[in-house]
């Protein structure tokens, strides 16, 4: 019996004398004569504590009981531990504005004992009744004013579903950027309504989340289904006419469509790292407590040849006590630059811009230009060189321009040799091994994706060259070589490489046969 009744977690709302205020009330039940937790208890409550609405709770109490088996100051006294015992068990979630008053009542006299051996914890709010007025705004059907409609609010906040006083409403956690934090937002409180009022959404800051993504963040509560109709909006000149919304007209353009957009609020608590011996495969977590596990999100890779590519992630979890608050997937970056986590997010489209709205990543803001017309990358290289051939080692400073694409890469380079003489070549690379690193790839950390970037990129190339050099004084040469090499670039553009093969000088001048050749260099790349 006590095993259907180990956590009983339902909300009632409970009429009381103060109209001001209201509350809520939640039970957790023991066995005979026990003051311990569960670990599936402990489980159960820590989900109920989640799902609460903290925006406007003032007080918490913690309500002691016991069944009348035994001695009567026994029971007064395990009902005070009982109430203690919840009490700490869910100190971590509550904020230090929040007042926590701890009673024992002991004995409760019931027909099924295990119904009295109790700890009710009864939730106190500030009444949702008090409305400031100042901050409402009366929308009538023949207003001309126009809203802007902030669609990429969603990617810096997080919705919660919850339940205050048997009504749905949505509990919104958002980056504490001051974007967010000056600007007024409002949300139509009556949105079935012809003349619709429209609330200001007035955010408090507040230490949200467990473990090492605890952190102040603006939080507020708005109904559910005005948030799902019209979100939110605010009364600032918007970037172009095509994304004015004049609410309650016929043309009114609220939520258009879904977009694929990087999610800045999942990526602010998403932890990654990769094997040394494992380099194009990325692990990444992220808390349950922001997730949805029927939502659909991708990882969004940046190409070092300019692209993106994107891949919709399979999640899973893993049991033990520091895995099991997570959920897992990984992420192929072979080529990768850098990587983003995206989600389908409603947008209200620009007409006449972008087209027609629909499934794709990255929708266009109001007047957003894309770029280049070509699929790879040009880039700019001054450097300084070294190589050794036929008995003779020669320095020389270069500039060069070259373009790539995926694995291919072709540059010129032009420069002076430490004898004053004229140097040039041109090259092709086949990078057969691309590849990027992360800071402290070689410690295998968990890293925040904020922090984490991609600083190092390593390739192993093969390829022809084609080379020259003249000068009056020395002997000149015009050289092909095939060769093979490995280069560490960083996001600074700072490269280092080394190359080596065979090669034979064309003009007979040097030598007559092919001999080994080896080069090493620093440049510096600057992408155009």
């Amino acid at each position: 019996m006590f095993r259907c009744l180990a956590l009983l977690t339902s909300f009632f709302l409970l009429p009381i004398a103060n109209p001001s205020f209201a509350q809520d009330t939640t039970s957790v039940y023991f066995k005979t004569g026990s003051h311990k937790i569960s670990a599936y208890s402990q489980s159960t409550l820590e989900k109920a504590f989640l799902n609460l609405d903290y925006t406007d709770l003032i007080e918490i109490t913690f309500i002691g009981y016991s069944d009348s088996i035994g001695n009567i100051d026994s029971n007064q006294r395990l009902s005070e531990r009982r109430a203690k015992a919840v009490s700490k068990a869910t100190k971590g979630y509550l904020s230090s504005k929040i007042s926590i008053i701890t009673e024992s009542k002991g004995e409760l006299p019931r027909k099924v004992d295990s119904l009295s051996r109790r700890v009710d914890i009864v939730f106190r709010y500030n009444s949702l009744a008090d409305i400031n007025e100042k901050d409402t705004l009366i929308i009538q059907p023949d207003d001309p004013r126009c809203f802007f409609i902030d669609s990429y609010f969603e990617a810096y906040s997080n919705a919660k579903i919850k339940v205050n006083k048997k009504k749905k409403i949505v509990y919104l956690q958002v980056l504490n950027y001051p974007e967010f934090s000056s600007r007024k937002y409002y949300y139509v409180k009556n949105p079935s309504q012809p003349n619709a009022v429209a609330q200001r959404l007035n955010f408090k800051l507040e230490t949200t989340g467990s473990l090492w993504w605890r952190e102040k963040r603006l939080t507020a509560t708005l109904p559910k289904d005005s948030y799902d109709k019209y979100g939110l909006f605010y009364l600032e000149n918007p970037p172009c006419d095509g994304c004015k919304e004049q609410l309650f007209k016929k043309d009114t353009n609220v939520f258009s469509g879904t977009s694929i957009n990087d999610n800045h609020f999942i990526m602010s608590v998403t932890q990654l790292k990769a094997k040394l011996f494992r380099p194009n495969m990325l692990q990444i977590r992220i808390p349950k407590e922001f997730m949805e596990e029927n939502e659909s999100y991708y990882a969004v890779k940046e190409l070092w040849d300019g692209g993106t590519k994107s891949e919709k992630l399979s999640w899973e979890t893993k049991r033990g006590k520091k895995k099991a608050d997570y959920f897992y997937s990984k992420i192929k970056i072979k080529g990768a630059k850098s990587v983003s986590i995206a989600s389908p997010q409603r947008t209200s489209h620009c007409r006449g811009r972008g087209g027609e709205p629909g499934l794709g990543y990255h929708g266009l803001p109001c007047g957003f230009k894309d770029g280049s017309p070509f699929p790879g990358e040009f880039f700019f290289t001054p450097g300084i060189h070294a190589f050794y051939h036929n008995d003779t080692v020669t320095a020389f400073v270069s500039v060069g321009a070259g373009y790539e694409l995926k694995q291919h890469e072709l540059a010129v380079n032009i420069g002076i040799n430490h004898r004053l003489g004229l140097y040039y070549s041109g090259y092709y690379h086949f990078n057969f091994l691309d590849f990027s690193t992360m800071t402290n790839r070689m410690l295998d950390p968990w890293q925040k994706l904020g922090n984490s970037k991609f600083t190092t990129r390593i390739k192993v190339y093969a390829g022809p060259e084609f080379r020259s050099s003249y000068n009056k004084k020395y002997k000149s040469f015009s050289e092909l070589n095939v060769h093979l090499g490995f280069s560490v670039a960083w996001n600074n553009g700072l490269n280092y490489y080394i190359q080596g093969g065979m090669a034979r000088d064309l003009s007979n001048r040097i030598n007559t046969g092919f001999y080994p050749y080896i080069q090493a260099g620093i440049r510096f790349r600057l992408n155009l």
